[in-house]
């Protein structure tokens, strides 16, 4: 009995085992406040800089602001508008496989056709790890750093104008396959003349595009490799001789009318007659979707023939009611009026349906062809006058054009007619590029010097800078959400600020790549009025409304950093005649900038939202251009040129 009492003895008394769990539990506290203590610490280090992990490419951005991440990507589109795209033609038919593509090219103030969006980046970069719950802002950033994120850097590309850039490069490297093609000899008797198909080799350059696209997106530096591919025709000369007898009916069996079943004009004719002359000049030649080769029509030729005959007759443009302030008061000037533009395309495919089938039955009698014509409806109709609500200028910017050549400021004074009147609805993103342009000849743009790539050349609508310009001024004056803006890509002396002559207050202008939008969120209609003084070369664009308590203002910009010019200057072969022969042309050099001024606005509620809006502009070096004789140029190398060419004219510098 009493050795089982000393067997059922506790052998460690309770208060030591309450004295081993509040060691353990002060332990775990402390463990706790010292992992607290750091990860609050990495955070803290690390607050407005990319957490350490964070990758694009082989470049590591842990650690930079948004001011040396923004620096860093300017300095790498520095390289590729200095480098150009490299490509790498892997199975070239030539002793050479390499081509550069020059990549600043058009607008105002060379604009890049490739270009990296910094502030997109710097944006995406920033929030990683801080854009989750509060826990996943915890944890994300330590998994970042023992785990690396890789992330693709955004870039913009202008696919139209790569495209071109593309074609006219590479093309030395094609070997163009073809189908066999017909042209018609003799209209009355249906002689045709067949031209032999052909194979060949081409570049694929939707893949290319692709491929240049991944390639900035890494933001590589590496040749891009690129490959021809072998194409063979899908209808041979043997087919084409098949249709031969049929070529008569095809071409003069019946007459094809087109009629306009709703025009908005009494000056419009009834009919437009197609003559067999008209339908030799489109005929040609394809597969159909049943593996059946028939005699068809051109789609460039017949809508060629559709926009040049039919349109000019048959659109109409549509108009706002717009309206214009007079002693304070406000008074329609243009009542509204749905218009009314010919669908080419679907016209196409009526006109082609009905020529299609004369492949395959004898046309008897006129074919009738409706040409489709869609409805343009006017945006702002007369009875919504009452409705506008517009009663007092909500705030006004300007610019000067001092010094501007003519057709500068002749695009300007078009520009600012095509703005003046413009109303923009509640909830609509104005769109400086949708309101004034496009910047065609059409629309009434002339030609003026801009820097195209490493030339000195002109461009249809030079001097909408000097538009987006005011109209960024205008909207951040009147307390308006500004939705996109890009400053220029050089300091240019009409955008300085009027005070301390600093650029960083500008915004360019370059469709479709480059605009200036801001977001009309007061709940009502907004006016836009434009005023061009020619004595005091300067632009005022109001905006008129109804104040809902907003206010705006921006400070003057300051610049951190200038950046010199390159001292060497850069000599560009001229072989287009546009030069004589050793006259020279040069563009005077830029220097770069890096400038920044803050933007706040005060909203109905109350609440003040500042933005600071950053601007990198790149050095640019004296650029001259040498006429040259191509015939003088090495074949299949650039023509290389320095001041020692010129010999006929001294420069002029523009």
């Amino acid at each position: 009995m009493e050795e089982l009492l000393i067997e059922n003895k506790p052998l460690v008394s309770p208060h030591r085992w309450l004295k081993r769990l509040l060691i353990g539990v002060f332990v775990i506290l402390i463990f706790l406040i010292v992992i607290s203590a750091s990860v609050w610490g990495y955070i803290t280090l690390y607050q407005n800089r990319v957490y350490p992990g964070v990758q694009v490419g082989g470049y590591g951005l842990g650690g930079l602001s948004a001011i040396e991440l923004k620096s860093f990507i300017e300095n790498l589109n520095n390289r590729y508008s200095k480098e150009g795209l490299k490509l790498f033609v892997v199975n070239s038919p030539r002793s050479d496989n390499s081509a550069i593509i020059n990549t600043l090219t058009g607008g105002e103030n060379a604009v890049e056709v490739v270009k990296l969006d910094s502030e997109l980046l710097v944006n995406r970069a920033l929030r990683l790890g801080r854009s989750g719950t509060w826990w996943e802002n915890i944890v994300q950033p330590i998994k970042i750093r023992f785990s690396p994120l890789r992330i693709d850097a955004p870039a913009m590309v202008n696919e139209v104008i790569l495209h071109d850039l593309l074609v006219s490069t590479l093309h030395p490297w094609e070997d163009g396959y073809r189908n066999a093609e017909v042209q018609v000899v003799q209209v009355g008797t249906g002689e045709i003349k067949i031209t032999p198909e052909k194979s060949g080799f081409a570049f694929q350059y939707e893949n290319i595009i692709n491929s240049i696209k991944h390639s900035l997106s890494q933001l590589s530096f590496v040749a891009i490799p690129i490959k021809l591919e072998n194409f063979s025709p899908t209808v041979t000369a043997a087919d084409v001789s098949t249709l031969l007898p049929n070529a008569v009916n095809m071409l003069n069996a019946g007459s094809i009318i087109f009629t306009a079943t709703s025009t908005a004009t009494t000056m419009t004719p009834p009919e437009w007659k197609l003559s067999p002359a008209d339908l030799a000049a489109m005929l040609t030649v394809e597969r159909n979707e049943e593996g059946i080769v028939i005699f068809s029509l051109d789609k460039d030729q017949a809508i060629k023939y559709i926009n040049k005959t039919i349109r000019p007759w048959v659109d109409v443009a549509a108009k706002d009611a717009k309206f214009s302030i007079v002693d304070n008061k406000m008074e329609e000037f243009q009542v509204s009026r749905d218009g009314q533009e010919v669908n080419a395309e679907a016209t196409y495919d009526e006109l082609k349906n009905v020529f299609d089938a004369r492949n395959f039955a004898v046309a008897t009698g006129d074919s009738i062809i409706p040409i489709v014509i869609d409805v343009v409806i006017s945006a702002i109709k007369n009875t919504d006058v009452a409705l506008l609500n517009i009663t007092e200028v909500i705030g006004a910017g300007t610019s000067t054009f001092k010094d501007s050549h003519t057709n500068r400021i002749k695009n300007i004074a078009n520009a600012v007619k095509r703005l003046n009147g413009i109303l923009i609805a509640p909830g609509e993103v104005f769109s400086a590029n949708k309101s004034a342009g496009p910047y065609t000849s059409a629309n009434g743009f002339l030609p003026e010097q801009v820097i195209k790539g490493r030339e000195i050349t002109k461009e249809i609508g030079g001097g909408m800078c000097q538009i987006g310009t005011t109209l960024f001024r205008m909207a951040m004056n009147s307390g308006m959400e500004i939705t996109e803006r890009h400053n220029h890509s050089l300091v240019v002396a009409y955008y300085a600020d009027p005070v301390n002559r600093n650029p960083g207050t500008d915004a360019t202008l370059y469709e479709p790549l480059l605009d200036l939008k801001f977001l009309n969120d007061t709940g009502n209609y907004l006016l836009l009025i434009t005023e061009i003084n020619y004595k005091k070369q300067m632009l005022t664009f109001t905006l008129w409304g109804k104040s809902d308590g907003r206010s705006g203002s921006y400070t003057h910009p300051l610049v951190s950093r200038w950046i010199p010019y390159p001292s060497e200057t850069q000599y560009v072969a001229q072989t287009n005649g546009t030069l004589k022969v050793g006259s020279m042309s040069c563009q005077a050099a830029f220097r770069g900038a890096v400038a920044s001024f803050k933007y706040s606005r005060v909203t109905p509620d109350g609440e003040k939202i500042d933005r600071v809006f950053d601007s990198y502009y790149r050095p640019l070096p004296k650029i001259c251009t040498i006429g040259v004789d191509p015939a003088t140029c090495p074949k299949g190398s650039p023509c290389v040129v320095t001041s020692s060419t010129v010999n006929v004219a001294p420069a002029v510098t523009q």
